[in-house]
């Protein structure tokens, strides 16, 4: 999917991180949580990148961020991940993965834990995906798209709710309004909001996972 959102990025090295996991090492004990801080957060990241011998990265789906977001706004067993990061440069372009119609265009104006800029394209009568973190959207609603279409640039901590730039990637079946990024972990979710890679599958030439162990 990412050679497919950012194919000025197909040649470098990705790799899938899972944040929520990876999130502990950086906790200590009577102290508040530095990842909270999207300065100290990007840093992480960029450590990681190294660590993996990456230069981007991607991962999330139903991941539990109840300790990558220790002492947010998230109430408990609430924090699981409903879609994919694809952690990229601030600025970066995103291309449209697919074809489709553009049904909503939104700067969230929240930003501490808001969408930023967002972007719904309907894939099919019940189907849709959700892009977001935007600084700038280049596309209208009711705009009718092919894939590799132009969609907008990834935005700066403000339009990522506080948190480090990144592109955010959830499909929803049934109706999006109403829809967060994150929520209680169900079969009854899961169905809602299915795996991205589902429809976009991480190729054999595409980016491994890592050994953690």
């Amino acid at each position: 999917m990412y050679q497919l959102l950012f194919p000025q990025y197909r040649k470098r090295a990705w790799v899938y991180l899972p944040l929520g996991s990876l999130a502990l090492a950086e906790q200590q004990p009577h102290q508040s949580n530095p990842l909270l801080d999207p300065q100290y957060c990007q840093r992480w990241i960029r450590r990681l990148h190294r660590r993996y011998r990456a230069n981007c990265s991607f991962g999330g789906w139903f991941e539990d961020r109840s300790i990558l977001w220790n002492g947010h706004y998230m109430a408990a067993g609430c924090a699981y991940h409903f879609g994919v990061d694809f952690s990229v440069p601030e600025g970066s372009r995103v291309y449209s993965p697919t074809a489709g119609t553009v049904v909503e265009t939104w700067q969230d104006t929240d930003t501490s834990g808001g969408w930023g800029g967002r972007l719904v394209i309907r894939l099919k009568p019940r189907l849709f995906l959700i892009l977001a973190h935007f600084g700038r959207i280049r596309v209208v609603t009711g705009e009718t798209i092919r894939t590799g279409k132009l969609l907008g640039n990834i935005g700066g901590v403000t339009n990522n709710g506080h948190w480090f730039p990144h592109l955010h990637a959830q499909l929803v079946r049934g109706s999006v309004e109403g829809v967060d990024g994150y929520g209680k972990f169900s079969l009854k979710n899961q169905r809602k909001y299915p795996d991205p890679f589902t429809l976009w599958p991480v190729g054999r030439h595409s980016a491994a996972a890592p050994n953690y162990g």
